[in-house]
């Protein structure tokens, strides 16, 4: 048996002081990776909150928008923060009802949402919104801001609606001002 001789020694294997310094370097490699994937992880629920966030006000935004531009009459009422809509008739609506915009939490589930109230029911619109606010600036112009927070990421929205006005038009009143428009800019 030849333990401590010639050449068989060298080919043993790896001595106590070798493998503690692997498992030093490989630690230092695995601790370094660990931390790269967690700052990864973060980072991306960082994201995904800031985007989830930017869909909730921009949904919430384009139909409160749309809801005002096709009003017959809108109110805001600040102390309740509700906005009151009496949308045109139309085929579908012929008597229409006043729509109301507010935010709650109906579902229980701790985050607040912005519902429409129709004929009644209340229906989520978006979620994670927490505060909102429609001005009238002038006449038919109106400025709403939504602000939404998800997990700490805090995201706004403005925007501008004009509220269309309802004129009945007849056939001869369009023909008319089509006329006049035409002399005046031909001469």
């Amino acid at each position: 048996m030849l333990l401590n001789r010639g050449e068989f020694y060298a080919e043993r294997g790896f001595t106590l002081l070798e493998v503690l310094f692997a498992l030093l370097i490989s630690g230092i490699l695995l601790m370094t990776s660990l931390r790269f994937l967690t700052d990864q992880w973060r980072g991306a629920r960082t994201l995904e909150n800031h985007l989830e966030g930017h869909y909730s006000v921009m949904t919430a935004g384009k139909t409160v928008s749309d809801a005002i531009r096709m009003a017959k009459t809108v109110e805001w009422v600040k102390d309740t923060a509700v906005l009151k809509v009496l949308p045109m008739p139309d085929e579908a609506n012929l008597v229409p009802t006043f729509d109301s915009y507010f935010i709650e939490d109906l579902d229980r589930d701790g985050t607040k949402d912005l519902y429409w109230k129709h004929l009644g029911i209340s229906q989520p619109i978006a979620s994670y919104i927490t505060r909102w606010e429609c001005v009238e600036g002038e006449p038919g112009l109106w400025d709403i801001l939504l602000e939404a927070s998800v997990d700490g990421q805090i995201v706004t929205w403005r925007g501008v609606a004009r509220r269309r006005t309802y004129f009945p038009v007849s056939s001869v009143s369009t023909g008319q001002r089509v006329m006049s428009a035409f002399l005046s800019s031909s001469f």
